[in-house]
């Protein structure tokens, strides 16, 4: 069979002066006799395949594709798989790009004819361009091979469809072979028969059946094949789902075969709804009862456990080729409105200003009838341009969990506010009947809930988003954090629910950590919570930073600092994270090393030089230093980045309180409130404030808010007992303190305060050995010791005094 080649040019003369006559016309439904559901199949001796793709063809003129090389690489590596029957070598070939000419294609084809013998099976796939010349019965449309002219496709380069027919219905007739071709050429392109819809003509043709042939297309004669980036990094709609359905993720009786009605059932579902409402829907052709693989468990189960982590996507999908025929057939005017939308939607100018927005434009080319053709797919990338910034932020999620709000200690309201409206926009332009409009609808809702200032606002809109979408886990996973201390059943609860959807995220372990640390105070729940979440991700960079923030909060610094540490370098290439570095600057400040405190916070300064928290975290550091100048200098820079940063308003509230600044104290300190009515620390400072200006009842409310909040904060204890000392309560004093002492036995103040109530009530000996306790444990401020009226009588106890200033100042003492 050397001169297959010219026989091959033969029967396609012949066939062109026929094809009129060539194609059988029957009453019956395409494909051969349906056979009996029951029948046992034909056992299949062997399979071999001819696997073609060309994304870039020789003739600059012929309009690339981006993916149809890596679908047919993808086809083939299926067929390698034992799910595809772990073809090899000599029973495959494999033609990409350059290697695809029609001299290798005819070449490839004819070895299918050789091969294949009787109880075999052949396998033809292209991914490609197809395309006619003229309309005409006697050209019934070509495959575009690499070396295809961009004219005169009979001049060379190409395979007529009857060349193709005739390999087809040899293999399947006279070789009595099962025969399956796979074509993916009804792509968008300025070709030669573009006007005359050469693309879908040729479709038409392909989809004609001579014989047994099983056909597999990617759309019907009249739509276009669409590829993007959302499906398998870069892959072809029909490919990509294609493949899934003969990895089995079409088995839906689970009888561990895929029918052809089951492939084609699944390509319905799945690329129609995933490019609309742009239209593709993949054609299937001969027995639906057609057994086309078996099942391979361990394989479906490694592509099931790929598939867990994605979020349904929509993206934006490509209109060349279609685009140029259309804007060539419009005035300026729309050609300039067209270009202003698109550069609209790359920019992400999408409702204001009214009359310069991607919606303004949007709404003027809708009404424009010679863009028809187009509609739809601005339609479709409109939508996909609201919703692609919420998109990310919902994959960051479920990935890393490094959103901005974590790398940055930015606001959901600040960085969230305009995705609900964008989400609602898009979810009513696709309409109700779109497969995404739930989806989006609680997205909507579930970033309505990410901006609200209180967990009661928060919970409310998560609800609303459960409603669409019972099982979208970022809700779940956030409902967490919407309980109060005494709802613990609900938070572990949904936790569970997060981790049940995905077992491999940690994030639900990180939020109930933060629950059990910040509502509860319980470090023992939270440590074992975060031990539990190492054994789940043990390289989660966001997880290790969270321990380091544990440690650091309960005054484990070594651990702390190893841990940030860890995050540190792991981020040091990879993501900019300046908030690690501000948290280790703020972990140094706590251990009074601040030349290191300063260090960090500057790197976390030239990562980002916008960064508040940093500029805050400086500030502490020039108050710790006494240079509370310079500290309300870096204090103002981080409010004029933030001006509703609480911590560095609580931070100049309290400045202004040591520098008698009353007024502005007062105003900072409520200001910090008002971001975060949880913190006890802030109504700690306020009420030394009001203790200060003899507020003493205001005072007194603060430090009791404190406590309820933190039932161990010793300085709350602390300053109430000073309101009740100012108010002559003693008693109440002394309950005070010792309660605080309970609460906290390292707080140093808490025995120096109480000394002071016991010398008050005449219980001199009880306040020398609370004096003393102090002293042991570091109170060493011995100029206010000798001047604190509160201590007047023990120092009239001159030789009892004297020994023990001897013993704990010697220094001070002669």
């Amino acid at each position: 069979m050397k001169n297959q080649f010219l026989v091959f040019v033969l029967i396609y003369f012949i066939a062109a002066l026929t094809a009129h006559q060539a194609y059988p016309q029957t009453n019956s439904p395409k494909g051969a006799t349906p056979i009996n559901a029951n029948e046992k199949p034909l056992e299949i001796k062997n399979t071999y395949a001819v696997v073609v793709g060309i994304s870039d063809y020789q003739d600059p003129r012929i309009p690339d594709l981006r993916f149809a090389d890596k679908d047919a690489e993808a086809f083939a590596n299926y067929l390698r798989s034992s799910a595809g029957g772990k073809l090899d070598g000599d029973h495959m070939k494999v033609l990409i790009n350059q290697q695809a000419t029609m001299a290798q294609f005819a070449n490839t084809l004819d070895w299918l004819w050789e091969v294949c013998k009787e109880g075999d099976e052949a396998i033809i796939y292209f991914s490609g361009h197809g395309d006619v010349e003229k309309k005409s019965l006697t050209q019934p449309g070509f495959l575009l091979c690499w070396d295809a002219p961009a004219r005169v496709y009979m001049a060379g380069g190409t395979f007529a469809l009857p060349m193709l027919q005739e390999v087809i219905s040899t293999l399947s007739i006279q070789n009595k072979a099962k025969v399956i071709v796979i074509t993916d050429a009804c792509r968008s392109g300025t070709l030669a028969g573009s006007s005359v819809g050469g693309a879908q003509a040729t479709a038409a043709n392909l989809s004609k059946q001579f014989g047994n042939e099983i056909k597999i297309m990617s759309c019907q004669p009249n739509e276009y094949s669409i590829e993007g980036e959302q499906w398998g990094g870069g892959r072809g709609a029909f490919s990509y789902h294609l493949l899934d359905a003969l990895y089995g993720m079409a088995d839906n009786n689970k009888d561990q075969f895929v029918t052809l009605q089951e492939v084609g059932r699944y390509l319905e579902d799945h690329v129609s709804n995933e490019v609309a409402p742009v239209s593709q829907v993949p054609m299937t052709v001969g027995n639906r009862n057609e057994r086309l693989t078996n099942v391979d468990e361990h394989v479906l189960s490694s592509i099931k456990s790929g598939k867990v982590n994605q979020t349904m996507m929509l993206s934006a999908i490509e209109s060349r080729g279609i685009e140029e025929d259309v804007l060539a057939k419009v005035d300026t005017n729309t050609k300039r409105i067209y270009a202003l939308f698109k550069s609209t939607l790359k920019e992400k100018v999408f409702l204001e200003p009214a009359n310069a927005c991607a919606e303004a434009y949007y709404q003027q080319l809708i009404q424009e009838p010679k863009l028809e053709r187009l509609h739809s797919t601005m339609k479709r990338n409109y939508a996909t341009a609201l919703q692609d910034d919420a998109q990310q932020v919902l994959n960051t999620l479920l990935k890393t969990g490094l959103t901005k709000e974590v790398l940055r200690k930015s606001r959901s309201r600040s960085i969230y506010r305009n995705y609900p409206i964008y989400l609602q926009r898009a979810a009513a332009m696709l309409g109700e009947q779109h497969y995404m409009f739930k989806t989006l609808m609680a997205r909507k809702f579930f970033f309505d809930g990410k901006i609200q200032a209180t967990p009661e606002l928060r919970q409310s809109f998560y609800h609303q988003a459960l409603s669409w979408q019972p099982d979208l886990p970022h809700v779940l996973c956030d409902m967490i954090t919407v309980f109060n201390r005494s709802q613990e059943d609900s938070a572990v609860y949904y936790a569970a629910k997060a981790s049940a959807l995905i077992p491999t995220w940690v994030l639900p372990y990180i939020l109930l950590s933060e629950f059990y640390e910040f509502r509860m105070g319980n470090p023992e729940k939270v440590e074992k919570v975060l031990d539990d979440a190492i054994k789940v991700d043990s390289n989660s960079v966001y997880l290790w930073y969270v321990i380091a923030g544990f440690y650091a909060n309960y005054g484990r610094y070594a651990e702390s600092e190893k841990w940030f540490l860890k995050t540190i370098d792991a981020t040091a290439n990879d993501v900019c994270f300046p908030c690690a570095h501000n948290e280790l600057g703020v972990l140094y400040t706590d251990m009074n090393r601040l030349k290191d405190a300063e260090e960090q916070f500057k790197k976390a300064l030239q990562l980002d030089s916008n960064f508040g928290h940093a500029y805050s975290g400086m500030g502490l550091v020039y108050m710790r230093t006494q240079r509370p100048e310079e500290a309300e200098k870096y204090y103002m820079k981080a409010l004029e980045l933030d001006p509703e940063d609480g911590p560095t308003h609580y931070n100049l509230g309290d400045l202004y309180l040591i520098t008698g600044r009353f007024d502005l104290s007062e105003k900072h300190l409520k200001q910090a409130l008002l971001n975060n009515r949880q913190n006890p620390f802030i109504y700690e400072v306020l009420g030394r404030l009001y203790t200060e200006t003899k507020k003493y009842s205001e005072s007194e409310q603060m430090f009791r808010n404190a406590i309820e909040l933190d039932a161990n904060y010793g300085k709350a204890y602390s300053g109430l007992g000073i309101v009740f000392l100012s108010t002559n309560k003693l008693d109440e004093a002394e309950k005070a303190f010792k309660k605080g002492i309970v609460a906290d036995p390292k707080d140093i103040d808490l025995r120096y305060n109480l000394a002071c109530v016991f010398n008050l009530e005449n219980k001199t000996d009880q306040a020398f050995e609370a004096l003393e306790k102090a002293f042991q444990m570091g109170f060493n401020d011995y100029d206010w010791i000798q001047e604190d009226e509160d201590l007047s009588n023990l120092r009239k106890q001159t030789q009892r005094w004297n020994a023990m200033m001897k013993k704990y100042f010697p220094e001070k003492v002669k």
